[in-house]
């Protein structure tokens, strides 16, 4: 999340699309991705998007060591790593070419 909040706070222009961008992403993030409201209870299509949400993975992640399941749990962390990753690269380039 550190590295998406980077992201968002090259990309905007001013503190309000900062606070705007943050809120309203963050609740569609972590709401697509089943962290507020398991999948089970969303709409089907919910399902088949959910996993482009940071949020689902670190839900995935999380049932998965609560269940003991080692495999699950590190991919989920190898994807959030990758999220964090590229999210930073993306954004320190961002700051280089900022004038």
């Amino acid at each position: 999340m550190l590295g998406l909040g980077a992201l968002v706070g090259v990309l905007v222009r001013s503190m309000g699309e900062l606070s705007a961008a943050y809120d309203i992403g963050g609740m569609l993030l972590s709401s697509l991705g089943g962290a507020l409201v398991p999948l089970g209870a969303l709409p089907h299509w919910v399902a088949g998007v959910a996993p482009i949400s940071p949020g689902y993975w670190a839900v995935r992640g999380l049932h998965a060591a609560l269940t003991g399941d080692a495999h699950t749990a590190a991919a989920a962390c190898a994807v959030l790593l990758g999220v964090a990753l590229t999210c930073g690269t993306v954004a320190s380039i961002r700051l280089r070419l900022c004038p």
